[in-house]
């Protein structure tokens, strides 16, 4: 809440825009008020321009200096917009002798300047935790075990995550990746081709599931068979996705970016 004393001397200040408001002296009919603010907001007085170029805020410059801690710039400018017809209605006010009506709108005023404020430091604040976890805790890729008996999709499907940023790991047949996972760190996701002739797919899930070495671990099945087919359920005792052949890669690459717990929930 903002409380505006009428006695001279005391002022308001705005830290996140580095403006201060001061009250230097009031009577029946004028009121001297100072404003100290930063080069980029532009405070003008009605004499010293004409009226086809008055500007009291120099928008553009504001937004270079604190357009970065801003993600709704179009709202920043509406802001900007109601300070600026708040002082204008203010000043004239003043001119017509509406003290008590002044008054009001200089609340207003602040106010206004007190929401910008506000949404300015929240938003910086927030910016800058993000950044410090974004150089503090570097992003991991993901990590694939492609399980796939085909040499050919094996090794093409290995290039397109490679080159989509995930870190892939194959195997022949479930055989295979279940002696992997048994000398190797398990990784974010298990993507296991169905048929296969050593190890096949749906044995290898019920395998996997039994060891439960890793909770957080998603599996999917890529098949032209559908799950019915196979008995395989969705969830942890099954598979947490299954994809069709022939496959949409990137619906499957979209799926493995998106947070854990939003994979698991399906």
């Amino acid at each position: 809440m903002l409380v505006l004393s009428r006695k001279s001397d005391e002022s308001i200040f705005f830290p996140g825009l580095g403006v201060t408001i001061s009250i230097l002296r009031t009577d029946r009919h004028t009121a001297r008020v100072g404003i100290d603010a930063p080069p980029q907001i532009r405070i003008v007085r009605k004499e010293l321009v004409d009226g086809t170029e008055e500007e009291t805020f120099d928008v553009a410059s504001f937004e270079k200096t604190w357009g970065s801690a801003c993600d709704n710039l179009h709202e920043l400018r509406n802001q900007l917009n109601t300070l600026n017809l708040g002082l204008k209605f203010y000043r004239q006010q003043m001119d017509a002798g509406m003290t008590d009506e002044a008054n009001v709108t200089f609340l207003q005023v602040l106010k206004q300047l007190d929401k910008i404020e506000r949404d300015v430091s929240k938003q910086a604040e927030a910016k800058a935790i993000e950044e410090a976890l974004a150089t503090t805790q570097p992003k991991r890729n993901v990590q694939v075990l492609l399980v796939e008996d085909d040499a050919d999709q094996r090794e093409l499907l290995a290039g397109v995550l490679e080159m989509r940023g995930c870190e892939v790991a194959t195997a022949c047949d479930g055989t295979d990746a279940l002696n992997y996972l048994a000398s190797n760190p398990w990784p974010d996701f298990v993507l296991i081709d169905m048929r296969m002739p050593n190890g096949d797919g749906a044995s290898t899930v019920r395998a996997l599931r039994r060891i439960n070495a890793s909770p957080h671990l998603r599996i999917v099945a890529t098949s032209g068979t559908s799950p019915r087919e196979l008995g395989i359920s969705h969830g942890s005792d099954g598979v947490d996705r299954w994809f069709p052949k022939p496959l949409n890669t990137d619906g499957l690459i979209r799926y493995m970016q998106q947070p854990a717990e939003a994979t698991l929930a399906r």
